[in-house]
């Protein structure tokens, strides 16, 4: 078995004769045959990549109406002197204050009543370095 040595550089020297015998002689082909009209390509389907989420409408809120009874009038009963006023209606819980908004309430009132004070030292002080003078 002989083993048949190549050398490195004849692949890329003919490389390099063939590129250049093709740019020695272009063969000229007519315009008409190269430019083909070319299709655009067509169009994807969907968002584009990086598009905004748009917020989807709402359906308008259902409206449901509902009857008020009314309280029977004596006229309607059969037994006009039976007829009784229906009792005024109670709140079942009295909604008592929340701690937490009482503690800020008094909080705020001494904190405007600490910028009120400031307020009127500085006018005092002010006051105290120009005395009005009465012109006469």
């Amino acid at each position: 078995m002989a083993i048949e040595e190549i050398p490195i550089d004849s692949e890329e020297i003919q490389e390099i004769e063939e590129a250049q015998e093709i740019e020695a002689s272009p063969e000229p082909e007519p315009p008409e045959a190269q430019e083909e009209p070319e299709t655009p390509a067509p169009k994807r389907r969907g968002r584009p990549p990086g598009a905004k989420n748009k917020a989807k409408p709402r359906p308008p809120p259902v409206i449901t109406r509902t009857r008020s009874r009314r309280p029977p009038t004596p006229e309607d009963s059969s037994e006009e002197g039976e007829y009784e006023e229906p009792p005024p209606r109670r709140r079942a819980q009295q909604i008592e204050e929340d701690p937490m908004r009482t503690v800020a309430a008094e909080m705020l009132h001494m904190m405007q009543q600490q910028n009120r004070n400031r307020q009127q030292a500085r006018v005092n002080k002010y006051a105290s370095w120009f005395p009005q003078q009465s012109y006469g």
